[in-house]
């Protein structure tokens, strides 16, 4: 299994997504989570060029110029039960389709004020699902 959490600092910039597709190819990749995306939605184009018809995408808008998550994941790798967006996170209860492992993926991007930084925790644990499988997280601040 392989893939990519990556602070990217802008989805809608050419260059970047281009650099994304090259690392999707070139390192196999099987799940993909962009932080500080900075756009509120994604074409099918804008999609279709980072991973082609591959992945399922998930994402958690910008508020403003900062912030977004987004999370794709490669359909003949994963079943995925549920997916939530909360105010800072996606998350992802994930069964991997060739041993039929059971973890959960949370991308998370914290708030730019580092001040605010206690509450967004906070409110994280309490709006994220506690499962009794492993866990793999990225937590980002900037």
């Amino acid at each position: 299994m392989r893939g990519i959490i990556w602070n990217l600092r802008g989805f809608g910039q050419l260059d970047k997504r281009r650099q994304l597709a090259e690392a999707v190819q070139s390192e196999k990749l099987e799940f993909i989570g962009i932080q500080e995306t900075i756009k509120s939605s994604f074409s099918n184009g804008e999609l279709c060029s980072v991973g082609g018809d591959a992945f399922r995408w998930s994402w958690l808008p910008a508020q403003g110029h900062s912030g977004g998550i987004l999370l794709g994941l490669k359909i003949n790798k994963f079943d995925s039960f549920w997916i939530i967006a909360g105010q800072h996170f996606v998350s992802t209860e994930l069964m991997q389709k060739n041993n039929r492992f059971q973890w959960e993926l949370i991308i998370v991007y914290g708030p730019a004020d580092h001040n605010k930084s206690v509450d967004s925790w906070w409110k994280f644990t309490k709006d994220c699902p506690g499962q009794c499988i492993p866990l793999s997280s990225e937590v980002t601040s900037t």
